[in-house]
């Protein structure tokens, strides 16, 4: 048996925020880089024989020396520990143009580290000291027999399929569809590489149809973000499916499994209902795989819609959070004293939003484009009572405007 731990979505980075009285760096940032360090120190004390990382260890194709410096260190008890590392290039980690250097391209010295670019198949073979990890291009004479077979897939750059004038100019459906096929074809080829009877794992960085997005990846949810179909995934023979770019954990398939390790961190608001983790799999000589999710010690998200009668959560569910208190408009609220209350909870951060009342926002009266101007201003007026002293002044003006517009078109 091999045990191997999959992670993904560090997203090393900077952000906004307050900075650390210890380390004097960005405090989301150390936030990252501990989650991420933890990842890799629990995996080993877990057994872990193998790290795979499935994509976007950096939050940007260029990073700092200081973000650098932390994701090796987040590497490093593996490296010393003799533990083979794969990191697949994700999308954050890639440029727009293939030929510029991507964020990876600064972790390709160190050795122990295997950065892989470009889709490639990996055999992982048992030596005296361990295992290692050799790319397979089917010249080489590899040591001994695979006890695994990794097939990589990085993040695909879409730009080289938009700098095509026949691709570029197909609709959104369409062009996901090409995506589809290019890729599949792709990883058909690696699959068609395969030895029979050896377990075999894909790696990969890309959306997949059935996958609920995170609150990192709304493209998704609205239709933006090019997918494959996880039946098509299936299919492919893989004994498992090790996936990154999808930032909620989740099993897409039981047989072969196929999911998401998730974020080790929460990113956003978006993503404050989910479980953060990372996963062990236990792959068996006869191709069976067991998987167990493990959680991390992640920065809560905690959002707080004050009004209608709801009440603070307690100092202890407050500690250490990000939070987000929302307030309505109407509301008689002692913003100060709310903000005291904060601190002296001992949140990590907060931000208080006022809210217009729902009374407000709605749109009471049909607006249409049929409509006359005049029509459709008063419509508009009736809903907005701030604008009322100005009424007659709007619509003066709105009639300047319509007779010019029309002695524009007439001319």
């Amino acid at each position: 048996m091999l045990r191997i731990s999959h992670l993904a979505d560090w997203h090393i980075g900077s952000a906004r925020g307050k900075i650390d009285p210890v380390t004097k760096l960005n405090c989301r940032l150390t936030d990252f880089a501990r989650c991420a360090r933890f990842c890799v120190e629990d995996s080993i004390a877990r057994g872990a024989q193998l790290i795979l990382h499935g994509g976007d260890v950096f939050n940007v194709c260029r990073p700092t020396p200081t973000e650098r410096r932390l994701a090796i260190e987040a590497f490093q008890p593996a490296l010393e520990a003799g533990i083979p590392v794969v990191a697949l290039l994700g999308n954050h980690d890639a440029s727009r143009a293939p030929a510029e250097k991507h964020a990876l391209d600064l972790l390709m010295d160190i050795p122990g580290l295997l950065v892989v670019e470009r889709p490639m198949l990996l055999h992982v073979l048992r030596e005296a000291g361990g295992i290692m990890v050799a790319p397979v291009d089917g010249t080489e004479d590899l040591p001994g027999t695979p006890v695994l077979q990794i097939a990589c897939l990085p993040s695909p750059n879409k730009q080289l399929l938009l700098a095509n004038d026949v691709l570029r100019a197909l609709s959104p459906g369409e062009l996901n569809q090409a995506m589809q096929e290019k890729v599949m074809d792709v990883l058909g080829g690696l699959a068609a590489r395969l030895a029979p009877d050896i377990p075999a794992i894909l790696l990969a960085h890309l959306s997949v149809d059935l996958a609920q997005a995170g609150g990192q990846n709304r493209l998704m949810a609205l239709g933006g973000e090019w997918t494959l179909n996880v039946h098509d995934l299936a299919g492919l023979g893989f004994d498992a499916a090790c996936l990154g770019h999808i930032h909620k954990a989740q099993v897409l398939c039981d047989a072969p499994w196929i999911g998401y390790s998730g974020s080790p961190e929460a990113v956003s608001f978006g993503e404050e209902t989910e479980d953060k983790s990372y996963c062990l799999l236990d792959v068996a000589d006869d191709c069976s795989v067991e998987v167990e999710q493990i959680a991390t010690p992640h920065r809560r998200f905690l959002t707080i819609d004050l009004g209608n009668g709801s009440v603070m959560p307690t100092p202890d569910e407050l500690a250490g959070a990000i939070v987000r208190v929302r307030v309505p408009q109407a509301s008689d609220v002692d913003f100060a004293a709310l903000r005291r209350d904060l601190e002296a909870a001992g949140v990590h951060e907060y931000q208080v939003e006022t809210q217009r009342a729902e009374t407000v926002r709605r749109r009471a009266v049909a607006v249409s484009s049929e409509m006359a101007l005049e029509d459709a201003i008063k419509a508009y007026l009736q809903q907005r009572p701030e604008l009322q002293p100005m009424a007659d002044a709007l619509l003066a003006e709105a009639r300047v405007v319509e007779q010019a517009v029309v002695a524009e078109g007439v001319a």
